[in-house]
């Protein structure tokens, strides 16, 4: 118990560090953990157990991403997802396995073993990053969908060369690998759309927030569970199960199911991201990482080598087959820099079995790559974007922003001034003049707003949509403190309640279609 209480601290305190420094909070977590581990901050902490990644932290992952996806950009780009889901996976692991082989001196079976794990993205990198992340609609969806089903696929082809490596089955053939890939991701997706299709039956019947949720959350679990048992892809039919649900839940389910739904998935996930990227800096040893450093370095740069190959010729023969599908080439670069890795190689790793050739050279490698992905690419990634010209800030959000600020902070002064004078703190000659100054500089800000609304039209109307949904929030703690302080009925309390959720649900979908004023452009808004 002190242990666990000493991690939940932790991850607060470095979860309000990256807040104030501005970096990713997956980077402080890594990071965080790293130096927990060298200074022994919290002896006696458990190793990463690979079980507890793929049975725990997956499935809620993976769901997680499909339940709350935007399902329209996912299916107007689904010819690329599925072209980088499939043949730019194998193209990945066998390029990258090629380089491996020749750079690292490894045996082609260990290469290969490795290149499969390294060719896995970081599921919850990619979703936060590019969630929140300024950029086109259409690589946001694509880099979105693709690290939701690369997973699939990439953990079967892990399992078919694992199989060849570690178990001494047939000799590896590429051909083969293609058609496990092929059968395994047409199971998952099967498997997970039937599933899903029992819980959202069962889900319209229920009409209770507590009951539906915990319908998804078994939904989740037995499809990953059941897609595995049946030697399918468990990841595929998990994040298919969610993209089903999501449409469920958007066409049947009330607004305030929907509501609770979404909140608790968000924390779940919270907590599982928090869990993960701090085990993997707790896991890493620093010492192991300072001796394979060198061979480390040589396996980043296969992987961006494999990456590489698995982006530029997929969409090479993908502009040649299908010019409406083609990605713009600056955009492509985006996909080899924002493939970030994470606890999923890692777990990869250590689940090999101990009879594995060269086992210890490959989970000091995989964790090495995975530290310096992470804290490398996720700091620098925001960086990326914005030298290629896809990451823009917006200069009318910053310069409402600075208004509203200015003007919160001079009439929370003002309002201090006027307590301070009353109780005659100060004289009235002193009074009248700081009273005058913050004035003065109220009346600039209001100016200042009313101009920027005026001359942006489409900035002012997602401040009048962000402020209404502000608003909401306030209405629903007040009328939740009349319930419980036994002001209201419950019944009364329950109806206005579900009539804010539906507010709620209606505000944001509008926000996400409202234009921003940089781009012309409508981005989801999380």
């Amino acid at each position: 118990m002190n242990l666990l209480i000493g991690l939940m601290v932790a991850a607060s305190t470095l979860a309000i560090a990256a807040k104030r420094v501005s970096i990713s909070y997956s980077v402080a977590l890594v990071v965080g953990g790293l130096l927990i581990s060298v200074g022994g901050l919290l002896p006696g902490v458990p190793p990463l157990n690979p079980d507890v990644v793929f049975l725990v932290c997956l499935p809620l992952l993976l769901f997680e991403g499909g339940i709350t996806a935007d399902v329209a950009n996912v299916r107007a780009n689904l010819v690329p997802i599925a072209t980088l889901a499939s043949l730019g996976m194998v193209l990945a692991i066998t390029a990258t396995g090629t380089a491996l082989h020749f750079a690292l001196a490894l045996a082609w079976g260990p290469a290969m073993l490795l290149g499969a794990m390294l060719s896995v993205t970081d599921t919850v990198s990619i979703l936060y990053a590019f969630r929140h992340a300024p950029v086109p609609r259409r690589l946001s969806g694509i880099m979105q969908g693709e690290s939701l089903f690369n997973d699939g696929t990439a953990l079967v082809a892990y399992a078919a060369i694992a199989g060849v490596v570690t178990r001494g089955q047939a000799s590896f053939s590429l051909p083969l690998l293609g058609a496990q890939v092929v059968m395994a991701t047409i199971g998952g997706l099967a498997i997970g759309l039937a599933l899903a299709l029992v819980a959202g039956v069962i889900i319209r019947h229920t009409r209770d927030p507590l009951a539906e949720i915990m319908v998804t959350t078994a939904l989740a679990f037995s499809a990953y569970v059941v897609g595995e048992e049946v030697h399918m892809s468990g990841a595929i039919a998990a994040v298919t199960a969610g993209l089903s649900m999501g449409i469920t839940l958007r066409r049947h389910v009330a607004a305030q199911s929907q509501v609770a739904i979404h909140t608790f998935w968000e924390y779940a996930t919270f907590g599982v991201n928090t869990f993960l990227f701090l085990s993997v800096g707790l896991a890493t040893k620093p010492g192991s990482l300072v001796r394979h450093l060198p061979l480390t370095l040589l396996a980043v740069a296969c992987v961006f080598l494999g990456r590489a190959v698995a982006i530029y010729v997929p969409f090479l023969l993908l502009r040649w087959a299908r010019p409406s599908e083609s990605v713009p080439f600056r955009w492509q670069h985006v996909f080899i820099f924002g493939n970030i890795k994470g606890a999923l190689s890692i777990g990869l790793a250590l689940g090999l079995p101990e009879s594995t050739p060269a086992r210890e050279q490959l989970v000091s490698i995989a964790f090495g790559v995975t530290f310096l992905s992470l804290v490398g690419q996720g700091l620098l990634l925001t960086g990326f974007l914005k030298r290629l010209g896809l990451f823009r800030d917006d200069p009318v959000a910053h310069a409402v922003g600075e208004q509203q600020a200015r003007l919160i902070a001079s009439r929370a002064a003002r309002q201090e001034l006027e307590r301070l004078h009353e109780q005659g703190v100060i004289p009235r000659a002193a009074y009248e003049h700081l009273r005058s100054d913050y004035q003065v500089g109220i009346a600039h800000a209001e100016r200042e707003l009313r101009r920027l609304s005026e001359q942006h039209l489409a900035q002012a109307a997602r401040l009048v949509l962000t402020t209404r949904r502000h608003l909401v929030d306030a209405e629903r703690t007040a009328l939740l403190s009349a319930r419980r302080a036994g002001l209201i009925p419950d019944a009364t309390a329950e109806a206005q309640l579900a009539r804010l959720d539906e507010r709620t649900l209606e505000l944001e979908h509008v926000l996400s279609d409202v234009p921003d004023a940089d781009t012309g452009s409508g981005r989801k808004v999380s």
